[in-house]
């Protein structure tokens, strides 16, 4: 594949032969439905196949057409997508089959441009749908494809940096070129997950291993290169289960982080006396009848550290807080930083 002559017509055949006899079965790969692929596809960005498959299949039974999708409400879908994380994903995905249901009649988009002016859809995800569902040659480039072809390249450029992206996304195209494109995508993506793995790579059973560069020269592990990423910002909070006869008040999220997801009240701060004197300021009073619990959540780019205390309601004042009756409690969507947090009703 480094090369534009015989070998990389001829790895590029091995790598094909290799996906067909060594793939995993995998619901989501056994299809050529675009809506399917689409959805497996947002399903999976930033997230494990192994977390993703139990959701995929229920996603696919409740929602079997973008129509069925389309009708939904972000609450349910928040609920239905409940411990996945990244959920402005899924609020992009109702909008897109909004769009697909009234523009495009229910039929998935075939040409790159209707796909990618969709929300949330970007350059991966619609070569990754018309390259698998059409047999479209449109490179789908994710982390999986950038550590083959780093290491099959020797391409010791920082692959945090966007500029150094394309130059293997301009290789991915010119080999997709010469394949059969939905085999080639899933095979890139399939090796990157079993066998050229980030540490201990199987080597032994890479298609590619002969024109290797980083095999060739034993520096597997030096590919690809990325630059350090920051520290995560440590953040502490005060989080309160407020009861209130038979149920407790949760707030539903504004921030672009977790929006429109249910979260118990809380704020900033590492003192409660601090927490329990700015709420007095606006009127609500609570008698916190637990001791102090700890949990930490950790997030892509920061850690949550929560000081979580139990109360009951004196004076409600001004707030945006919701009553939730304890047998709704597991119905509203919440994220897994407080739906881990153990409920004392």
């Amino acid at each position: 594949m480094r090369s534009q002559g015989d070998s990389t017509l001829m790895d590029i055949k091995k790598l094909e032969a290799w996906y067909l006899k060594n793939h995993r079965k995998l619901s989501f790969r056994d299809t050529l439905n675009p809506y399917y692929i689409w959805v497996s596809e947002i399903m999976l960005q930033q997230t494990q196949v192994e977390a993703v498959l139990p959701y995929f299949n229920k996603f696919i039974q409740k929602y079997p057409t973008v129509e069925d999708l389309s009708k939904t409400t972000e609450d349910i879908l928040h609920k239905d997508v409940e411990g996945l994380g990244y959920y402005r994903r899924f609020r992009n995905m109702l909008k897109a089959a909004i769009i697909i249901t009234e523009k495009h009649h229910g039929k998935f988009p075939e040409t790159y441009q209707e796909v990618i002016d969709l929300p949330g859809i970007g350059k991966y995800t619609a070569g990754a749908i018309l390259s698998i569902a059409y047999n479209k040659p449109y490179s789908a480039l994710d982390g999986n494809v950038i550590r083959v072809l780093s290491r099959y390249l020797g391409n010791d450029q920082d692959m945090r940096i966007e500029k150094n992206k394309r130059v293997l996304d301009q290789a991915n195209q010119s080999y997709i070129e010469q394949s059969t494109p939905r085999i080639y995508t899933q095979a890139m993506m399939e090796l990157g997950a079993t066998v050229c793995r980030p540490k201990n790579p199987k080597c032994e059973q890479c298609p590619l291993a002969e024109h290797c560069f980083a095999y060739n020269n034993n520096s597997t592990e030096q590919y690809p290169v990325l630059s350090k990423l920051k520290d995560k910002t440590e953040i502490e909070y005060v989080t309160l289960i407020i009861h209130d006869f038979d149920g407790i008040y949760l707030r539903k999220r504004t921030e672009d982080l977790l929006f429109g997801m249910y979260e118990y009240p809380q704020y900033e701060s590492s003192s409660i006396q601090q927490v329990l004197t700015s709420l007095e300021d606006q009127g609500i009073m609570l008698d916190i009848i637990s001791d102090e619990e700890s949990y930490k959540h950790v997030f892509t780019h920061m850690i949550w550290m929560m000081k979580v205390y139990h109360a009951r309601l004196i004076k409600k004042g001004v707030n945006d807080w919701q009553f939730i009756h304890e047998s709704e409690i597991n119905h509203v969507p919440m994220a897994i930083a407080h739906r881990k947090i153990i409920i004392k009703l």
